[in-house]
């Protein structure tokens, strides 16, 4: 249980704990009120362990926010009435949440105990993200301090540090990690859990709260020449900022810039070259400790900046070195050109001991006895494959429909059809075999993706949209298309929950079958939508026994498209299809198999509907019933009635 993981231990006592889990502990040391987000892979165990204890812990609220956005605001009120707040997203949730916080950034509580922390992590290679972003340049608008941590001990002592930075300027604080930090695990050593200190009286003084012309450049010029100077006076004398090695030379007179990851990577690249260089570790991002750097430059005739993501820390240590006319070569991934054959470190992807040896030799000329060129070119034929949908996907059903019903209306209509995806499970239907996706660009865009596009052309467009994600920023652009009569059908694919970052709930999800459920009122997608004037249709698939399922949504779908294009409508369809994983842990799945003596090997099973499942060995067609999940869409597909109930 989470609770004992976390909550339990005196000072001293060494936990083994995920990077996430470090840094709920080191919110739970620093007596935390509130906790908002918005789950997204990597920050997502953060959010998840507090709503699973925070009532036990005496938590003032914890809550799963519909967005980013919201999840600021909530957090933020709390903050500026003497709450100790920490929300938590992913790189481009900061995104969604940046409106609100240029504002708050600015504000200044007047209560003693306010203090804020935003989690936000990055996910360099793009592991689960719909692009790869470095949110570190954030930190130049918003004007605020920030920490990057580069292990699970860090994790935790930097959260704290975050609580107490923030709590002393009465500013928010980013606390900045990466996946290779948030989903690390070591030995992590704990302190003590520190009680809340809010109190029931508070000031919520308009002239320091209030983001309106009467108060704001006051506040925002108070902000940058006292509070963020005092930050810079922070970061200057902390020990988040430190040299190593400061005492050891080199013949190379060089010296290494590090942060965060990176840091870690660094020390096993200088193991394996048999290289000593000093190091000056930056735990205290923005500000950057100008007068340390400065210090740590002059030392050198050679530097090596190495960071994560994009050239962050380069392009400040440079106008650094500029500015107090230090003549001291700077390496790095050259902010100033974008020759990949030319820079020694990519800006595109995540960093490894490797590529960061392979730059370091171009630096040094070091040659280590293992040819690291040799390796790093090495093509390895391993299988490659795409994403892939889990066994019993609903949306796998839904992408077959689509498939047939598609086929139908052009035949009849002769329009070409584009489809515009969102960010969820279902943005796997972009692949082969259904290759649904012309465009994609973030949480919420279909609809307004497939408007574009309706508007301009005589085409047939289709924005397909999961309901997680129209909860979280759909609903603003549905109402812009009814509201324009925009000719689209939009598919909501409703199976329920945030699938793609662990089956969390949201507002429509059903309230019995989550743990905080009893508090809370699922919203009916049906009505809501019926509110707002909308052509609603919905289609459920609840039971395994329902073999006419395929072919009614095949049918709604090629009926209803059929509508949009002749009288120029916008349809919405909600297709209510449970995500499997949520389904197998209240039922038993009903498997299925295969009679052989029926089955002509069509491939419709394994090639066209692409069941991970069904595979083929020696030219018979099997399923594997250690992945079959019961979903029955193989039953009512197979033409030649092969696939059947296995028998009990």
């Amino acid at each position: 249980m989470s609770y004992d993981k976390i909550f339990k231990g005196k000072r001293g006592d060494e936990k083994f704990y995920l990077g996430n889990e470090a840094i709920v502990r080191g919110a739970l040391e620093s007596g935390i009120d509130v906790y908002t987000y918005y789950p997204g892979t990597p920050s997502s165990e953060v959010g998840e362990t507090f709503m699973e204890i925070f009532k036990e812990v005496g938590m003032k609220w914890v809550e799963r926010s519909i967005n980013e956005k919201v999840a600021i605001e909530v957090a933020g009120a709390a903050y500026a009435r003497g709450a100790t707040v920490m929300v938590g997203m992913k790189n481009v949730g900061l995104n969604v949440a940046s409106d609100p916080l240029f504002a708050l950034a600015t504000t200044r509580p007047k209560n003693k105990n306010s203090a804020m922390v935003i989690l936000v992590a990055d996910d360099p290679q793009q592991h689960s993200s719909a692009v790869e972003m470095d949110s570190r340049y954030f930190l130049k608008i918003f004007k605020i301090p920030a920490l990057e941590p580069s292990n699970p001990q860090e994790c935790l002592e930097f959260t704290k540090e975050a609580f107490k930075i923030s709590r002393e300027l009465k500013l928010p604080v980013i606390l900045r990690t990466v996946t290779m930090i948030s989903h690390a695990r070591s030995n992590v050593i704990v302190g003590e859990i520190k009680p809340s200190g809010i109190r029931d009286d508070f000031n919520l003084s308009k002239e320091v709260n209030v983001a309106l012309r009467l108060y704001f450049l006051e506040l925002k010029e108070e902000h940058i020449y006292n509070r963020l100077n005092q930050a810079l006076e922070i970061s200057e004398n902390s020990p988040l900022n430190k040299i190593e090695n400061e005492n050891i030379k080199n013949k190379f007179d060089l010296g290494i810039i590090t942060s965060g990851v990176s840091y870690s990577y660094v020390g096993d690249t200088l193991d394996f070259l048999e290289l000593e260089a000093p190091i000056l570790k930056i735990g205290f991002i923005n500000p950057l400790p100008e007068r340390k750097i400065v210090v740590f430059l002059k030392q050198f005739k050679q530097i090596f900046v190495i960071e994560e993501n994009d050239t962050y820390l380069e392009t400040q240590i440079l106008a650094i070195a500029h500015k107090n006319s230090l003549n001291v070569k700077i390496h790095g991934k050259d902010p100033f050109s974008y020759s990949k054959e030319n820079k020694l470190l990519s800006i595109v992807g995540e960093l490894n001991p490797t590529k960061i040896a392979l730059a370091l030799m171009k630096i040094t000329d070091i040659k280590p006895k293992i040819d690291l060129n040799q390796i790093s070119k090495k093509k390895y034929d391993t299988l490659a494959r795409n994403p892939i949908m889990c066994p019993g996907c609903p949306h796998r059903t839904t992408g077959y429909a689509l498939q047939k019903a598609i086929k139908k209306i052009k035949l009849i209509s002769g329009k070409n059809i584009y489809f515009y995806q969102d960010i969820g499970c279902y943005t796997l239907l972009a692949f082969p075999p259904f290759s649904f996706a012309n465009v994609k660009y973030c949480m919420g865009s279909s609809i307004a993706l497939a408007q574009g596009v309706a508007q301009t052309s005589e085409s047939f467009n289709i924005a397909i949209i999961g309901d997680g994600t129209f909860f979280h920023s759909g609903i603003p652009a549905l109402l812009n298309g009814i509201y324009n009569k925009t000719p689209i059908l939009v598919l909501i694919l409703d199976n329920g929950w945030i699938g793609m970052t662990g089956q969390q709930p949201h507002p429509g999800s059903d309230t019995r079958y989550y743990k905080e459920g009893s508090s809370k009122k699922a919203i009916n997608l049906e009505e809501f939508l019926n509110g707002t004037g909308a052509n609603v249709n919905v289609i459920k698939h609840y039971e395994n026994n329902d073999n006419e399922y395929f072919l009614k949504l095949s049918k709604l779908i090629y009926e209803k498209s059929l509508d949009v294009i002749n009288n120029k409508n916008l349809h919405v369809i909600i297709i209510k299809d449970e995500c499997i994983q949520k389904t197998i842990k209240r039922q038993a799945p009903v498997l299925r198999y295969i009679d052989n003596e029926l089955c002509n090997n069509c491939g419709i099973c394994y090639r066209k509907f692409l069941c991970p499942a069904i595979d083929i060995s020696e030219e018979l067609v099997y399923i594997d019933q250690n992945l079959c999940l019961g979903c029955g869409i193989c039953e009512m597909i197979c033409p030649n009635k092969a696939i059947h109930r296995e028998e009990l």
